[in-house]
C-alpha cells in the first residue's frame, strides 16, 4: 500500500469509527420502535441492554481495525487508537505523519 492510499484508509477507518459510535442514538430508537410494532409493548432493560452490548462489541471491533492497519514504512502497527485529528495523526512505531507524506 502506498502512503497516500495508507492515510486514505486511515482516515477511512477512523470515520466509520465514529459514524458506528454516533449511530448507536438512531439505532436505539429504530430496535425500540420495531419492537415495540412486532411485539406490542415495551421491550425490558435486558433487551435493550443486549442492544447496546451488541453494538458495543461491533464498535469495539471497528476500534481494533484501524489498530492494526500497518504502516506502510516500518510494517508495524500504525494508530494506537482510535481518538485522534487526521492532522495528529502519525505512526506510534516510527513517526511517520501525514505531513511527511
Amino acid at each position: 500500500m502506498d502512503e497516500a492510499a495508507f492515510w486514505l484508509e486511515v482516515k477511512h477507518r477512523r470515520n466509520v469509527f465514529f459514524w458506528w459510535w454516533l449511530g448507536w442514538i438512531p439505532t436505539g430508537i429504530v430496535v425500540l420502535l420495531a419492537y415495540r410494532s412486532m411485539v406490542g409493548g415495551e421491550p425490558s432493560f435486558w433487551f435493550m441492554f443486549g442492544v447496546l452490548i451488541v453494538w458495543g462489541i461491533g464498535w469495539h471491533f471497528t476500534a481494533r481495525r484501524l489498530s492494526k492497519i500497518p504502516c506502510p514504512r516500518c510494517g508495524q502497527p500504525a494508530i494506537s487508537g482510535p481518538y485522534f485529528f487526521m492532522r495528529h495523526a502519525k505512526c506510534q512505531h516510527c513517526g511517520f505523519s501525514r505531513a511527511g507524506a
